[in-house]
C-alpha cells in the first residue's frame, strides 16, 4: 500500500495522522502474547529436555512483510508524516547465536528491508521511489539455564547499517537518502525450550543510533521454531519471527527536532538447531514400570482384543484378555479399558518404579435404557419447528432448529410418530442400543404438493354383478359400497393399504396393494359363493 505525505508549507511540509497504525501496534501485541500461550501449550504435554541438552547452535532465516510509519519535526516547526497500512514492504532476517558454554556466547543478527513509497501534495506531483535499509549487529550473549524448560538470556553488543529517512529540501520533492546509523544495542530474551524439537523465545530490547540518523528505539518481540527433521544432533525446522517497536526520538543537526519511527514486521523460513547430547546412560525418556491385569466378562472369561490405555500408552488384550501396559511415568494415573459391546470402566492406581501394579478389569454388557435425537426437516434446507414428536407416551416438540431428543427410551425398537399440520405424518421404528444414542433424522412432505393415487376395480361373482358388495381401506378406516355394475373407486395418498372386500353369502378377499402419488392400482376379483 503507498505511503501518503499532505504538503501545508510551500507545498511540502505536512502531517498525516498515525492512529490506524498504533491500534494495529496495540492488536498486534496481543495476539502476539496469545500466540506465544499457543506455541508453549503445544510443547508443554511432550517429554522435557534433560537438563544437560541446552542448544549449542541456532541459525534462524525468515522472510516476510513490515509496516512503518514516520512522524517528523523540524526545528522551525514544520512537520511531515509517512504512514503506510500493513503490508508495506518486504523484510528479510537472519539471526546466528553460537554458544562455546552453556552460560556465554556470541550472537549475529542482519536484516534487510525493501519497500516503495508514495508521496503527495498539493503543490506538486506524486513522487514514488523506492525505501531501503539494512541494519547487522554482533552481540556477547550470557545465558542463565534455570531449568530444562526456561532460560533468560542477556545479550550486548553494537549494531550498524544503513537506515530508510526522508531527507526535506523545501525547494524540490523530498527523496529517499539512507542514513547510516551505528551504535550499541541491549536485549533479553526468555528462552522456552519445552521439547527438544520445539523453541520459543520473547526478547524485548533497546537500541541507539548515532551518525547521521541520533535515535533511541525500544524493541520486542517472538522467536518460535519447531524441529521436524533430526540428524544426529542437529535439528531442521520452521522458525516464525514477529518484532514491533514502541518509537524513538531523533535529533539530527539541530534541523530535525524529533524522528518518531514505529514498525511491526512478521516472518517465515527455516532453521537450525545443534544440541549437546544428553549424558551416556541418561535420557529424556523415564524408563518406566508396567501395570499388569486382564480385561474379562462377568461370567470369568477373558475378553480379547479389548483396548487398555493410560498415559498416552495403548495396548490391546491377548485371546485370554491378559494385558501389559510399559512405558508409564512413576505416580498416579488412570487405565481405562474398553471393548465392543462392554460398558467401559476404569480404575485410579499410582505406579511405583519397579513394582508392577495389578489392576484387573470386569466389563459388563449394558442394559439400560438408551436415548433417541434427531432433525425434523422439510427440505434440505427447511428445518421445521414445532412438530410434534411421539415417543412411546412421551410427546414433546422440536426446537427452531428442527431439532429433538428424548432419553430414558429402549432398549430395542422404538416407535416414534411426527406430525405438523401441513405435512403428511411420518411413522419410524428405530433400534435404540443399550445406553446408547440413536439418530432419526426425518423430512416432512407438504400435503399440498402430494397428488393424490386411485384405487379402483370390480367386483363381480360367476353370475354377474355381486348385490350388496363393501370395499374396506383397513388403514384409512374407509368403508365403501360398490355400484350396482360393481364398480368402486378410492382416492387416497401415495402409500401401502390392505383391502377386504365382503358380500352376503360370498368368500371374504383381502388384497394388499402399494401405490405412489398420482398412480392407479385397478383390480377385478371375483367372490366364491359360501357354502
Amino acid at each position: 500500500m503507498p505511503w501518503a505525505w499532505r504538503g501545508d508549507h510551500a507545498g511540502l511540509s505536512g502531517e498525516i495522522r498515525a492512529e490506524r497504525h498504533r491500534h494495529a501496534t496495540v492488536r498486534v501485541s496481543v495476539r502476539l502474547i496469545g500466540l506465544l500461550s499457543v506455541l508453549v501449550a503445544v510443547g508443554a504435554g511432550a517429554q522435557p529436555l534433560h537438563e544437560d541438552q541446552w542448544a549449542s547452535t541456532r541459525v534462524w532465516l525468515t522472510a516476510g512483510t513490515y509496516g512503518r510509519t514516520v512522524n517528523t519535526a523540524f526545528s522551525d516547526g514544520d512537520k511531515i508524516a509517512i504512514n503506510g497500512t500493513f503490508p508495506a514492504g518486504t523484510s528479510l532476517q537472519g539471526s546466528f547465536s553460537q554458544y562455546v558454554r552453556k552460560w556465554f556466547g556470541v550472537t549475529v543478527d542482519a536484516r534487510a528491508e525493501l519497500a516503495k513509497v508514495r508521496l503527495s501534495s498539493d503543490t506538486a506531483a506524486d513522487t514514488t521511489y523506492a525505501q531501503h535499509g539494512f541494519k547487522g549487529s554482533v552481540s556477547a550473549s550470557f545465558r542463565w539455564q534455570a531449568t530444562s524448560l526456561f532460560g533468560l538470556e542477556g545479550r550486548l553488543g553494537v549494531l550498524g547499517g544503513v537506515a530508510p529517512f526522508i531527507d526535506l529540501n523545501l525547494s524540490k520533492i523530498p527523496e529517499s537518502d539512507p542514513r547510516s546509523i551505528l551504535g550499541p544495542v541491549l536485549t533479553v530474551v526468555g528462552t522456552f525450550d519445552t521439547t527438544p524439537h520445539f523453541t520459543a523465545q520473547v526478547f524485548a530490547g533497546l537500541e541507539a543510533r548515532f551518525g547521521g540518523l541520533e535515535s533511541g528505539n525500544l524493541f520486542f518481540g517472538l522467536n518460535a521454531r519447531y524441529g521436524f527433521l533430526t540428524i544426529g544432533d542437529l535439528e531442521l525446522g520452521i522458525a516464525l519471527s514477529v518484532e514491533a517497536n514502541a518509537g524513538g526520538n531523533t535529533d539530527l543537526k539541530k534541523v530535525v527536532s524529533s524522528y518518531d519511527e514505529k514498525f511491526f514486521r512478521v516472518g517465515i523460513g527455516p532453521s537450525l538447531t545443534v544440541r549437546k547430547p544428553a549424558p551416556a546412560g541418561t535420557g529424556s525418556t523415564v524408563v518406566a514400570p508396567s501395570v499388569v491385569g486382564s480385561v474379562t466378562r462377568v461370567d470369568g472369561s477373558g475378553i480379547g482384543g479389548a483396548t487398555v490405555s493410560a498415559g498416552g500408552v495403548t495396548t490391546s488384550t491377548d485371546a485370554q484378555g491378559a494385558y501389559s501396559l510399559e512405558g508409564l511415568a512413576p505416580g498416579p494415573t488412570t487405565v481405562i479399558a474398553e471393548a465392543s459391546g462392554f460398558r467401559p470402566a476404569k480404575k485410579d492406581l499410582v505406579v511405583t518404579p519397579g513394582t508392577p501394579v495389578e489392576a484387573p478389569f470386569v466389563l459388563v454388557v449394558p442394559t439400560g435404557p438408551g436415548s433417541i435425537s434427531g432433525v425434523v426437516r422439510a427440505g434440505p434446507d427447511k428445518l421445521l419447528a414445532g412438530a410434534k414428536v411421539m415417543v412411546g407416551s412421551a410427546t414433546l416438540t422440536t426446537s427452531t432448529t428442527g431439532a429433538w431428543s428424548v432419553d430414558g427410551v429402549g432398549p430395542g425398537p422404538v416407535k416414534v410418530k411426527i406430525a405438523l399440520d401441513g405435512y403428511a405424518p411420518a411413522d419410524e421404528v428405530v433400534q435404540v442400543p443399550p445406553e446408547a444414542k440413536a439418530t432419526l433424522d426425518l423430512t416432512l412432505e407438504p400435503v399440498a404438493q402430494r397428488t393424490k393415487a386411485k384405487i379402483r376395480g370390480v367386483i363381480s361373482s360367476a353370475s354377474g354383478p355381486v348385490a350388496k358388495a363393501t370395499v374396506r381401506i383397513v388403514e384409512l378406516k374407509l368403508k365403501q359400497a360398490v355400484k350396482p355394475d360393481g364398480r368402486f373407486e378410492a382416492e387416497v395418498a401415495g402409500g401401502k393399504y390392505t383391502l377386504i372386500i365382503e358380500a352376503p353369502k360370498h368368500v371374504t378377499q383381502t388384497r394388499t396393494v402399494e401405490v405412489l402419488d398420482g398412480d392407479q392400482a385397478i383390480f377385478q376379483i371375483e367372490l366364491e359363493k359360501a357354502r
